[in-house]
């Protein structure tokens, strides 16, 4: 019983499937939109909120089951840096793989907990 109450607090999702959906993260700086599609691909949108300037990343994801991280292969823009300041750079997106683990807490799935980063799935 103990063990059922503890996944349901906190726990990583089972599979890709279950990752499918929509994400939002808001910060002082920015609002961002992340949707993971069935087919491993993903848009991220993000505002700036000063200037209402939008940019756009498309590239693929999956998940790592083992890690719990979703990774992302290519196109990520990390929009914050290290003190959850303004990246300059942040339209750039990477060349390289991105990670960001994936929780559930309270029924809820969210991405990026552990990397100061809070993506919260909308649908």
């Amino acid at each position: 019983m103990l063990l059922c109450i503890i996944c349901f607090i906190s726990c990583k999702p089972g599979n890709q499937t279950e990752l499918n959906g929509t994400y939002v993260a808001d910060y002082a700086v920015a609002k961002e939109k992340l949707t993971l599609n069935k087919d491993g691909t993903f848009i991220q949108e993000v505002t700036l909120k000063k200037s209402l300037k939008v940019d756009l990343a498309k590239g693929t994801w999956m998940y790592d089951e083992t890690t719990g991280y979703v990774i992302f292969n290519n196109n990520y823009m990390p929009v914050l840096d290290g003190f959850r300041k303004l990246n300059p750079d942040y339209n750039r997106p990477r060349r390289g793989q991105a990670f960001l683990p994936a929780d559930k807490y309270f029924g809820y799935l969210l991405l990026g907990v552990a990397e100061g980063i809070l993506y919260k799935k909308m649908d």
